[in-house]
């Protein structure tokens, strides 16, 4: 992929969260959990599992209790501290992040 498809990339995604947390609704499942650079998931099952989606799984205060209960460990086997965040909080990070990317890759193109 050249700079500029991924530019474009980058833009889309920018757009799609900015979207996301414009939507300002009551919500019953308002928190992203994070492990390290991965976020909290459940499978087909329920059962949790860690992953690097574009739109995390969301999760009710109860549920993301019982996840910071859970142990999980990085690849050397380090213990990794569960994060929660707002969905607002997330994507608001996340939108940072992208712009900066954005920015740094046109100067580059």
């Amino acid at each position: 992929m050249n700079i500029k498809e991924t530019i474009q990339e980058l833009e889309q995604c920018l757009k799609d969260y900015t979207q996301t947390i414009s939507v300002r609704t009551l919500e019953y499942t308002p928190f992203i959990v994070e492990v390290g650079a991965l976020t909290v998931g459940t499978d087909d099952k329920g059962v949790v599992i860690t992953e690097n989606k574009r739109f995390p799984m969301q999760f009710a205060e109860k549920a993301v209790k019982e996840i910071c209960t859970m142990t999980f460990s990085d690849c050397f086997g380090n213990k990794v501290q569960p994060k929660v965040f707002s969905k607002h909080e997330c994507y608001s990070e996340q939108i940072e992040r992208i712009q900066i990317t954005i920015n740094e890759l046109k100067k580059a193109a």
